[in-house]
């Protein structure tokens, strides 16, 4: 009898110790979500990137399309990276580009500079897939990154123009409003290519090389007075600094399943 009842209350122990998890889950708790590449490979996205950028501008439009007519001036550009998977990652930048060119005429004499401001979302095709978002054994530790890049967006333009006459400097009307200063919005379509470089789990470096082609051929403030059969365009090579922000890892939850 002493036997029966000693197997009893061991057979009912064990079955509440394996019907009932290690730790309990707290209530807003969410298993991690997986994804899958074409090939089955399943993977993790990585966190959301902060990327604070600089960069310079060289114009190509009415006035030139020289780099030497070009003075190079700095701007400032704020974003987010996002990875999606080991071979796409898509992001935006919120900055402003700066132009300062002359005539590559010297005798027509033309010139400006202007300030503007950008908003772009872009695509970046990663050509190596990104193994350290993988999960499983054929997670690889990845630094170098090489991409090629394609956005949409649009910009607030305000060129200054001038023309140098008998030796003085006489600033012009700017064509499309007959004021001193001419600002306009224009599409913007950058293509280019670039590499990133990840420093540490949280800080990666990231260079690109962008062609800007656009909607407007006022961003010099002239068109007419130009070439009015062509669009203007710009150049910018950047470098950015980018945080990745992780969350702060809890006590692991261990599960019998």
């Amino acid at each position: 009898m002493i036997r029966l009842v000693l197997a009893t209350l061991l057979s009912g122990s064990l079955a509440a110790g394996l019907s009932a998890p290690a730790q309990a889950a707290p209530a807003d708790y969410r298993p991690p979500r997986h994804f899958y590449t074409p090939s089955h490979q399943p993977y993790r996205r990585l966190p959301t990137r902060l990327a604070f950028g600089f960069n310079l501008a060289n114009y190509n439009g009415d006035l030139t399309g020289r780099l030497r007519d070009n003075t190079l001036r700095l701007g400032l550009s704020l974003g987010l990276v996002r990875t999606l998977s080991p071979h796409l990652t898509f992001g935006a930048d919120l900055g402003y580009v700066k132009f300062k060119a002359v005539d590559q005429y010297p005798d027509r004499g033309y010139r400006f500079e202007g300030t503007n401001a950008l908003l772009t979302t872009f695509l970046r095709y990663n050509i190596l897939a990104d193994k350290s978002m993988y999960l499983g054994p054929n997670r690889r530790s990845t630094t170098w990154q090489p991409f090629l890049q394609a956005g949409v967006g649009g910009m607030v333009y305000n060129p200054t123009p001038a023309q140098v006459v008998l030796g003085s400097t006489v600033p012009l009307v700017a064509e499309g409003n007959n004021t001193a200063t001419f600002s306009g919005v224009a599409a913007v379509l950058p293509v280019g290519a670039g590499i990133t470089l990840r420093a540490s789990r949280s800080l990666y470096f990231t260079l690109e090389g962008l062609y800007y082609f656009t909607s407007s051929d006022l961003l010099d403030g002239i068109s007419q007075r130009g070439n009015p059969n062509s669009v203007d365009s710009f150049m910018t090579g950047a470098l950015k600094i980018e945080y990745a922000f992780y969350k702060k890892k809890g006590k692991p939850l261990v599960h019998f399943d």
